[in-house]
């Protein structure tokens, strides 16, 4: 397993672990974060587009996640966040992938900055609210309860997964990406501490396997940092 974390203790106001911070990843659905602050930003949405941005966060719903980013202008969304946050490592798709959203790349340092932002801004309560609804089960049906909420006691997260189907993605793409290995993050509010551990695994590596590292590697990471960990929802 390959893997980068940032721990920001909020009420310290600094970093206080991390590891490969500046590493970039392909983001995967932790994206759907950026894109709902920006879709968001300025607005009052209701209706049809309030479900878009509920669904994406809470079930992680991949079509909703592709109509907000054909609206807001594909690579656009992510250039104007990456100007109004001050993100150092995000970039957009690849030019030949660019309908792509989950191929953005991001480092674990950045996914910190946006989780700051969001707690500063008004449209970033919404967003808040409904990753602490997340649901077991994503859109796709992929089990969402791995990494932070097995192992925080409070929590409002966004997972990412790419890379788990029967064929690999092998399309050219820069190294940083992964393509071709199996990718699962977990991210963000827990405990007073805004957390992202992004990881890639080896190719053929199960969503299961790769759930139960994350999952131990969170308890890690959340250890080395000190926070008192609550149980996981099977008691383990």
């Amino acid at each position: 397993m390959w893997a980068s974390w940032v721990v920001f203790d909020l009420d310290a106001g600094r970093v206080v672990v991390e590891r490969r911070a500046a590493e970039v990843f392909r983001a995967a659905s932790v994206v759907k974060v950026l894109l709902a602050l920006d879709f968001l930003r300025g607005r009052v949405v209701v209706g049809r587009d309030r479900g878009l941005v509920e669904a994406m966060l809470r079930v992680s719903d991949d079509a909703a996640a592709s109509e907000v980013w054909e609206r807001g202008g594909r690579a656009e969304i992510v250039e104007r966040m990456v100007r109004r946050i001050g993100l150092r490592e995000t970039v957009p798709p690849p030019a030949d992938m660019a309908g792509w959203w989950g191929y953005t790349g991001i480092s674990a340092a950045d996914v910190v900055r946006v989780y700051r932002y969001a707690l500063g801004v008004p449209e970033g309560r919404f967003v808040l609210r409904e990753l602490r609804r997340m649901a077991p089960r994503a859109a796709d049906g992929f089990d969402q309860v791995f990494g932070l909420p097995r192992v925080a006691g409070e929590w409002a997260v966004k997972q990412g997964w790419s890379g788990f189907e029967d064929v690999p993605d092998r399309r050219p793409a820069p190294e940083a990406l992964g393509l071709g290995r199996p990718a699962l993050h977990t991210t963000g509010l827990v405990d007073g501490r805004i957390v992202a551990v992004l990881t890639l695994h080896p190719e053929g590596t199960s969503a299961e396997a790769a759930a139960g590292r994350v999952t131990a590697l969170a308890r890690h990471v959340m250890g080395v940092t000190g926070v008192a960990m609550g149980s996981s929802p099977d008691g383990q």
